[in-house]
């Protein structure tokens, strides 16, 4: 089975690559500037499309969505970066979907719970729809819809809804470990709303069945990929802190939302200040089974330390 993957120096990208690599799987990078015999320019890509004996194509590709800098307190600067935001993860989509071959059986694209509106109670699924509340939504509406065209009729099509991923290689922890480790993490605004993550290794199986079980090869369309038991975010922030095995000094002590809103602007806030509570549901019915289904077994394997049980409603 030979793998053509784009975005494969990212965090997730990484991850999969060395899981499908060690079930003998050839697996080709597509990149700008290749440094592995074997690998794929994207320029030529572009151009001339995948080679001719690719069965799987994955697409990961995407810019830092959550990047923080001084610079985009500058208005012009934060429209030019969520352009690029938005470019790098439609276009290229677009690019790959014109460039498949006849030989391609799997097209699985990257996508985002930002699919679905935020709300403090309710609970989604793969069957709930989309409603246009901002820029996230558009965003994950429109990379999705670019999952489409005549050369993929008759190739398994799934777009990964993901949420936060939790690794030790770095992606959401890192940010939160530095205040976390001085004692000074705390919620974020209200902190009661919800954070939908996934362990980085089961999100990797997750490809992996897709791609490889047969009851996996039978899923089309979205598929969340976060863990069956997502909490909230003043209660994610405690569970850290007591992995960490340090006292939350300023665990009583919210960040306000207007800061968040001042750094990430009117567009990106909502990542952080708002959230969703997605389940796996097409994934567990086609019996994926996680190894790490709870909040509590994820931070332990990446700290060696359990926190207390979670709440989870």
């Amino acid at each position: 089975m030979t793998t053509s993957l784009r975005g494969g120096a990212g965090l997730i990208g990484k991850a999969l690559t060395s899981k499908l690599l060690s079930k003998n799987a050839n697996v080709r990078i597509i990149s700008r500037n290749p440094n592995r015999s074997g690998d794929l320019s994207w320029k030529v890509v572009e151009s001339s499309g995948l080679p001719g004996d690719t069965h799987v194509v994955i697409n990961l590709a995407g810019s830092n969505i959550g990047e923080v800098s001084p610079r985009l307190l500058i208005p012009s600067a934060m429209r030019s970066f969520l352009q690029d935001v938005y470019s790098s993860r439609v276009k290229t989509t677009q690019i790959l979907v014109k460039s498949i071959p006849k030989t391609t059986k799997t097209f699985i694209n990257a996508s985002a719970i930002g699919f679905y509106e935020p709300h403090l109670s309710r609970c989604y699924t793969e069957d709930d729809p989309s409603v246009d509340y901002g820029f996230l939504a558009r965003l994950v509406r429109d990379w999705e819809a670019a999952c489409s065209g005549t050369q993929l009729e008759g190739v398994q099509r799934v777009f990964v809804r993901t949420g936060i991923v939790l690794s030790k290689d770095g992606g959401a922890l890192s940010k939160m470990y530095p205040a976390h480790r001085l004692g000074l993490g705390g919620p974020i605004g209200s902190g009661q709303q919800w954070l939908s993550w996934i362990h980085i290794d089961d999100l990797v199986n997750l490809y992996c069945f897709l791609i490889m079980d047969p009851a996996g090869r039978q899923l089309t369309g979205a598929v969340n990929g976060t863990a069956p038991c997502p909490v909230r975010q003043g209660a994610f922030s405690r569970a850290l802190s007591e992995s960490l095995g340090v006292p939350s000094i300023g665990g009583c002590i919210p960040t306000p939302a207007f800061v968040i809103r001042a750094i990430m602007g009117k567009e990106r806030a909502p990542l952080l200040l708002e959230g969703q509570r997605v389940l796996p549901a097409k994934a567990q019915a086609a019996g994926f089974k996680f190894n790490f289904p709870t909040l509590e077994l994820a931070l332990e394997s990446i700290y060696g330390r359990r926190p207390q049980p979670v709440p989870i409603d």
